[in-house]
This record gives structure tokens, C-alpha cells and sequence, in this order.
């Protein structure tokens, strides 16, 4: 016993999102949305070539350590709400502080 946890390839492959060109359904949208809206404003195709795989390069990257990143950034930032006035109190929300 060296220690190390053993995963088996099969569990990992049925825990992991649904995934296109390596990045989850949830990149995928959010690019092709930010993409869409670029070439809509600007009516150049040019943006539209050079953005998408420049986001979608980054989502991967993202994606290759955690594949559902997004999904808990989402769930974080709607759980867990910062404080306006977190300043004042030293960083820390004011609800946390008694």
C-alpha cells in the first residue's frame, strides 16, 4: 500500500458532464453566445473566427482540471451572496461576524 487512491476509468467516464469538443454543454453555450452576440454588434465574420477559439481554447484548459467549473462557480455564486459593507468589517461578510 503506497497510500494512493485508485480510481477506476469507468467511474470516472460516468461522473464526468456531458461533454463537447472537451469542454461541458455549459462553455459551449456560454461561447457560442458570446461569440454570436460579437458577430451580431459587429457584422464581421473576422470576430466571430478569431474569438471562438480563443474562448473555447480557455474553457478547455479550464476544463481539462475540473470539468464542472462552471457549474460550481454558478452554484457558488448563487449560495454563497458577498456583503456590500464586507469591507468595513475586515473582509468577512457582517452576518458572519457574531
Amino acid at each position: 500500500m503506497s497510500g494512493e487512491l485508485e480510481s477506476d476509468p469507468l467511474f470516472l467516464g460516468l461522473t464526468r458532464p456531458p461533454m463537447l469538443l472537451g469542454v461541458s454543454y455549459t462553455f459551449a453555450g456560454i461561447n457560442l453566445l458570446l461569440c454570436l452576440m460579437t458577430f451580431v454588434i459587429t457584422s464581421n465574420f473576422i470576430y466571430l473566427l478569431v474569438i471562438l477559439p480563443i474562448v473555447h481554447g480557455i474553457a478547455w484548459l479550464i476544463c481539462l482540471k475540473e470539468p464542472r467549473a462552471l457549474e460550481l462557480f454558478i452554484a457558488r455564486s448563487s449560495k454563497c451572496s458577498i456583503c456590500r459593507n464586507r469591507y468595513y468589517y475586515g473582509g468577512v461578510n457582517s452576518y458572519d461576524l457574531y
